[in-house]
């Protein structure tokens, strides 16, 4: 049923495109700040992010099983609500549109375009020197490459190790990051369950992507426990895109990484897929 939940969830996904209905996340904001004022959150601050995120994981696990008995009239919202659940976990916002609004303005060198393009990313350039393209370009192709990465690919790891629960798991785990950001444990939480999606995703680049670079990168990068997911995601990216360390970065090149990068993800995306159906389908 997994695989058929997925296919479902990506056709509504291609009819709504970045406008997914069910991206309402205020019920959780206010649920995360409701346990941390709690007395839960007041003698035990350090494990709020777990109440919060696993208290919800909890309710739709019982869910779930209630539906699962056999004697159950239930069975059959199985399907859908694993939909609904999943559409929930998927990435909010679009980052491809982004990109590509964001390299147009690149083109005409229009720097003050280009920072209120790359914005909505979160990339951070109040440090840069104006005119930094070089800089600008390697800070935008970092977030994006991770917004590509958390919005699909950490989402279908876990929904596929976990099911429903294991998708919601991590885009509330996520959401809270988000809204708590000095949380530092749930920081750490979360970089563990990006750490085996990002090593996925990055041997995919190798097939998806130019091979001998994506292999080394993921080589360099495979058992390191220092790196951040996005400096992580960015080695890999830029080797499956045959970028040089060594190459001075011009921001033609950079450019061209930018337009690139969309279409490695959805390479990587279907060839996810194709593996998964085997995998799924096989007798």
């Amino acid at each position: 049923m997994q695989f058929i939940t997925l296919i479902l969830a990506i056709g509504f996904l291609q009819v709504w495109g970045a406008k997914n209905p069910l991206h309402k996340d205020l019920w959780f904001y206010r649920w995360v700040d409701l346990v941390d004022k709690s007395p839960i959150g007041s003698r035990a601050a350090r494990f709020v992010f777990l109440v919060a995120v696993g208290g919800v994981c909890f309710l739709l696990g019982v869910l779930f099983y209630l539906f699962q008995m056999e004697e159950s009239w239930l069975r059959w919202l199985l399907l859908p609500i694993s939909v609904v659940v999943l559409l929930y976990s998927m990435g909010r916002g679009e980052f491809s549109e982004i990109v590509s609004e964001y390299t147009k303005a690149c083109y005409v060198e229009d720097w003050a375009s280009s920072l209120a393009r790359a914005e909505p990313l979160g990339v951070d350039a109040k440090d840069l020197n104006e005119n930094d393209w070089s800089g600008l370009h390697e800070r935008v192709l970092d977030e994006a490459a991770y917004r590509g990465f958390e919005r699909m690919f950490s989402v279908l790891f876990w929904f596929f190790a976990f099911g429903p629960l294991g998708a919601l798991m991590y885009r509330l785990l996520f959401l809270y990051c988000e809204h708590k950001r000095e949380d530092e444990n749930a920081a750490k939480l979360l970089w563990a369950l990006e750490w085996p999606a990002v090593r996925l995703l990055g041997l995919s680049f190798c097939f998806t992507g130019n091979f001998a670079g994506g292999y080394k990168r993921w080589r360099e990068s495979l058992f390191c426990v220092e790196s951040t997911s996005r400096m992580v995601l960015s080695r890999m990216v830029m080797g499956a895109l045959t970028v040089d360390e060594e190459l001075d970065h011009t921001c033609e090149v950079t450019r061209k990484e930018l337009n690139l990068l969309h279409r490695l993800y959805a390479r990587s995306l279907w060839f996810w897929l194709g593996a998964l159906a085997i995998i799924t389908l096989s007798p």
